[in-house]
């Protein structure tokens, strides 16, 4: 096929030749060139915005630090607060002739005082040492010891209060009181001494 040859050709088949090679260019730029570049432009894209997305929560991020400081530092607070009101272990014994003094200055007469077993709660940050109590006294003197115990700097739990045995003594009602007084102690790291060292104290001896 030549020049002169496509000249003579009828118009019409003229204009679908040129249409025809219009197809394949357009066809061959869309292909080989254009959708090529739109994927490598879409993957920008979503690199522009996950990159953006972390920026943004960057930002909030250091926006809610001094945030997060101050609820830190509060935290902080309330824990040394908290442990305040911990007696170490072997403060307990002092404590506890505390609350039976208390029971005895608000009018009480003790009838029984059982310090019962010591128990570490799950997660090792303190020790329960119940103590189960019978005391007798009219209402008055048991509302006044209940007020000063809820006084005490320490924590001092009442509960299980059963009140029987009513009993009238110079006009004035004796009733006895069962009730459980737990405390709370801190736990107290106490290190063995190594072994190294009681070996050798073994031997001098």
């Amino acid at each position: 096929m030549n020049l002169e040859s496509l000249e003579n050709l009828p118009r019409s088949q003229k204009i679908l030749m040129v249409s025809l090679l219009a197809i394949i260019i357009v066809g061959g730029f869309v292909y080989f060139v254009f959708m090529p570049q739109k994927v490598a432009i879409d993957v920008l894209k979503n690199s522009v915005n996950e990159i953006n997305r972390q920026i943004n929560n960057d930002e909030v991020k250091v926006r809610r630090l001094d945030q997060l400081k101050m609820e830190n530092q509060q935290l902080q607070l309330e824990l040394t607060r908290l442990q305040a009101q911990l007696p170490a272990e072997q403060e307990v014994s002092g404590l506890l002739k505390q609350i039976s003094d208390l029971s005895v200055e608000s009018g009480l007469e003790i009838k029984l005082w059982k310090p019962g077993g010591r128990k570490n709660d799950q997660a090792g940050l303190y020790i329960e040492i119940p103590v189960d109590v019978e005391v007798a006294g009219g209402y008055h003197a048991l509302a006044t010891f209940f007020d000063r115990v809820s006084k005490l700097p320490r924590i001092v739990n009442i509960t299980n209060l059963t009140m029987e045995g009513t009993k009238v003594v110079s006009d004035s009602v004796f009733i006895q009181n069962k009730f459980v007084a737990t405390t709370f102690a801190a736990v107290s790291e106490s290190a063995e001494p190594p072994k190294s060292t009681q070996k050798k104290s073994t031997q001098k001896k």
